[in-house]
Order: C-alpha cells, then sequence, then structure tokens
C-alpha cells in the first residue's frame, strides 16, 4: 500500500489489480477504464460534495461499494475486502459493472460537439 501513485504508477497499479480501494475524485473515470471493482471512501470535504456523486454513480451500476469516511476503520475495511476477495464471481460481477461505465470514446465526442457549434 502507499498514501500516493503518480499518473504511471496508477495505470500500472490499476492493470494489476483485482480490487481498487480509493477516493472518488476523477480516478473513478480510470477504475472504469481498467474495468476494476472498487471501494470507494468519498472525501467528505469535497467541492459540492462531487465525491459523493461519483461514489454513488458507481455504487448503483454494482461496480462499487461505497463506505462513508466517517464509518471507515481498518477492521470495517478489512471485513468489506475479505467479502469480495472471497467472492470472485461477485468481483467478476463488478468489473463487468465498472467497465460498462467507461467512456473511451469521451474525448472524440466532446471534441465533435465543439467542432459542431464552432
Amino acid at each position: 500500500m502507499r498514501e500516493y501513485l503518480d499518473r504511471d504508477e496508477f495505470a500500472r497499479a490499476l492493470a494489476a489489480s483485482d480490487l481498487v480501494v480509493a477516493r472518488s475524485g476523477g480516478s473513478i473515470f480510470e477504475i472504469a477504464a481498467y474495468g476494476r471493482p472498487a471501494i470507494l471512501i468519498p472525501y467528505p470535504a469535497a467541492a459540492a460534495d462531487h465525491q459523493r456523486t461519483n461514489a454513488e454513480w458507481m455504487e448503483r451500476a454494482g461496480a462499487a461499494i461505497v463506505i462513508a469516511d466517517e464509518e471507515l476503520s481498518g477492521p470495517r475495511l478489512a471485513h468489506e475486502v475479505g467479502l469480495l476477495i472471497g467472492d470472485p464471481a461477485r468481483l467478476e460481477e463488478m468489473a463487468r459493472a465498472s467497465a460498462s461505465l467507461a467512456r473511451p470514446d469521451a474525448a472524440a465526442a466532446v471534441a465533435s460537439i465543439v467542432l459542431a457549434v464552432a
């Protein structure tokens, strides 16, 4: 475990992971792009509570479990990780749900709209 991974390290870690435990800022889109299941802990002081919104979006899709920051403890996290790691079928289902959220063509779609408007 590491406190911070730079962009390249994060991509390699995602590619090698079976389960991601993370905050739920912009990294949720990378998690989805790699089709990884996740346990997300929204940062409670994030602007406009966007991390909670992001985490709930993934949870509704079946791609993540959300633990509120104030509910997070070592035993709680260990319990949730243990449940998921012990259930490969559920991890696979969550991975498929995560991958279904990915939009790898998003930049091209936005550029197309901008060019059409210009």
